[in-house]
């Protein structure tokens, strides 16, 4: 994986470095990385310019975890200056779609459009996910996981998942959700005027369909998919299926 020096820190990321119309900068969400879109860089690299950076303080990338998602999108300016990009589509689940909302309404350059997946305008998270995090970091992943996965998930894919899970410290975790909590831009959506691609499954239980409708219903280039049987992270449940829809969104941008 190619690394930059963004705000000081070592930053990590992949790159597909491939001429295309259209780039695409994903933004994964809390205790996450750029493995969280292994399926979209598998099966979309032939569609658009594929970004995944692992964001500051996560997995391989330097520094610690951004407290509120403002500064993710001060940080999320910074990175795609330094890779010289100069339109890109800026898709981001959970965490990350609020980071790309945020940037969407701090006038970040460049964007053409989102790709919001599994996230919403407001964004809380329960007290019983902090304590356990906090107090019982390992036995409480496998809860955790469990909660954020449908109950159609495979056994493979909730252990892979978990895997990832425990690999992050628990500090990270409590950042990012510090981070998520302190977000709300529920009376901001109509300022933001390009395409929007909803993608939300409907068994998420984290971040509900409803959060979803409402992205859709009030951002004014909304657009929703919902993807059936799928939980907070469809787009490794159901990755051809979500794949598909970003693929088609990315099209009908026409150019």
């Amino acid at each position: 994986m190619p690394e930059i020096t963004v705000q000081g820190d070592t930053v990590r990321f992949q790159d597909s470095v491939k001429e295309a119309p259209r780039t695409v900068v994903f933004l994964h969400g809390a205790g996450g990385s750029h493995h969280t879109f292994r399926d979209q860089w598998a099966g979309l690299k032939g569609a658009a310019r594929l970004v995944i950076p692992d964001l500051p303080g996560h997995a391989m990338s330097g520094g610690s975890p951004r407290e509120t998602v403002d500064a993710h999108a001060d940080w999320v300016c910074e990175f795609v200056k330094e890779l010289g990009l100069q339109k890109f589509l800026l898709a981001g689940h959970s965490m990350g779609g609020a980071i790309a909302l945020q940037s969407a309404l701090k006038g970040q350059k460049g964007i053409e459009a989102l790709v919001l997946l599994g996230t919403g305008a407001k964004l809380r998270i329960s007290p019983l996910i902090y304590e356990g995090i906090a107090e019982r970091f390992k036995e409480y992943a496998p809860e955790l996981v469990a909660l954020m996965m449908s109950p159609a998930a495979s056994v493979v894919l909730r252990e892979d998942v978990t895997k990832d899970m425990i690999s992050t410290r628990p500090s990270t975790f409590l950042a990012d959700f510090r981070a998520c909590n302190g977000f709300d831009v529920m009376d901001r959506l109509g300022e933001i005027r390009m395409p929007a691609l909803v993608v939300a499954g409907d068994a998420d239980r984290l971040t509900p369909l409803k959060y979803g409708e409402y992205l859709a219903a009030n951002l004014r280039g909304g657009v929703l998919k919902i993807i059936r049987g799928a939980g907070h992270l469809a787009m490794l449940e159901r990755p051809s299926e979500v794949n598909d829809v970003i693929f088609s969104f990315i099209q009908s941008l026409g150019g």
